[in-house]
């Protein structure tokens, strides 16, 4: 016991000289080296101050992306915005009013012709059974609409064309007066054109179903419009077919 006691003194004397100091072996100065490898940076950075933890962690890792500023985000947009009115400008023309009356006078007359020249043939029944020409015709109304109204005139002035229906007035000069505007009048013309076509087809229609001879009241309605549709109904009269009866009643009636 006595012997642990004086053998203890030295060892805790020489404890600290031996805590800190290195091995013979030990390179001199690669305590002052930077680390090679991420183990050594990680545990170096452990050891550094508080401070200077941030300072290490800027140097040595990648930063995070950061996302577009929402300054840049509007610019974008409106510089698409700027573009898609640029384009929209460039189609929405007078030019391209012109160009869509001549479409809108011109197309159809290929569909009358089938319709009154070739009235039974499957060509016609395939080209004229479904709604694709008139609808075709009906966009090419809707762009010349559009179009005007993209103009710095519009269509026409609003306050002549509610003169049209003002019955104190003269609606009949107003409407004359509403013809020097040619955009209202390529409005107009591609409107009366298309439903002319629709209720022509519809004439066709109806003549198919009931076996009634169409050509004539076709003709007819492409060339002055509801009169076609008077001289159909009075073929139907003389050839014994007579008026078509309530649609709609008959619809009800099917379903039940």
């Amino acid at each position: 016991m006595r012997l642990f006691r004086l053998l203890a003194v030295p060892l805790a004397w020489a404890a600290p000289s031996v805590a800190f100091r290195p091995p013979p072996s030990f390179p001199a100065g690669i305590l002052s080296r930077a680390p090679a490898d991420h183990a050594s940076s990680t545990r170096l950075r452990a050891l550094a101050p508080i401070d200077d933890v941030a300072t290490l962690a800027s140097s040595t890792l990648p930063l995070a992306p950061t996302l577009p500023s929402t300054a840049l985000l509007e610019g974008a947009m409106s510089s698409a915005l700027s573009s898609s009115i640029d384009v929209a400008a460039g189609i929405l023309t007078s030019d391209n009013i012109k160009v869509a009356f001549s479409v809108a006078t011109f197309f159809p007359q290929l569909p009358w012709l089938f319709l009154i020249l070739l009235p039974n043939a499957g060509v016609t029944k395939k080209l004229l059974g479904g709604y694709e020409v008139v609808t075709l015709c009906c966009l090419v109304h809707f762009f010349i609409v559009a179009a005007s109204v993209a103009q710095p005139d519009g269509t026409a002035p609003m306050a002549e064309f509610a003169d049209v229906f003002d019955p104190s007035g003269d609606p009949q000069k107003a409407m004359v007066g509403m013809m020097q505007y040619p955009n209202f009048v390529s409005e107009e013309w591609s409107h009366v054109l298309t439903w002319d076509l629709f209720v022509g087809r519809w004439i066709w229609l109806d003549g198919l179903r009931r076996g009634i001879l169409t050509s004539h009241s076709v003709l007819l309605c492409n060339l002055i419009g509801p009169p076609g549709l008077l001289l159909h109904w009075l073929t139907s009269i003389v050839t014994g077919k007579g008026l078509p009866g309530n649609e709609a009643a008959a619809l009800e009636e099917s379903d039940d």
